[in-house]
């Protein structure tokens, strides 16, 4: 990858949340927490591929910096979604409520 002027660019990634719309230990959802265990800091996020039965889908929200080595960063989200089954429902909805993934 270049710049405009040509110069070569890499870009890190660092993730700087971990956020989901299901509260974090809820019914229905195995009982299991943290959910976003692994990832603040890192380039890489894990989540649990969990979600409670008795709602519509887990929507995880990552927060994350870009960073390009010359001084240049931006900020940014990204959605993943678990869905509620493989059934009838084929897209998680986020209900827009925002549990921290990375607490008990």
């Amino acid at each position: 990858m270049t710049d405009p002027d040509g110069d070569p660019v890499s870009v890190s990634i660092s993730v700087t949340s971990i956020r989901q719309d299901e509260p974090v230990n809820g019914l229905g959802d195995g009982d299991t927490s943290p959910d976003g265990f692994f990832g603040i800091d890192t380039s890489t996020a894990r989540m649990r591929a969990e979600r409670s039965g008795l709602l519509n889908g887990r929507v995880y929200t990552l927060g994350f910096i870009a960073q390009d080595g010359r001084g240049g960063s931006c900020e940014g989200t990204v959605a993943v979604g678990v869905l509620h089954d493989r059934g009838a429902q084929e897209t998680p909805i986020d209900d827009g409520a925002s549990y921290d993934s990375t607490l008990p």
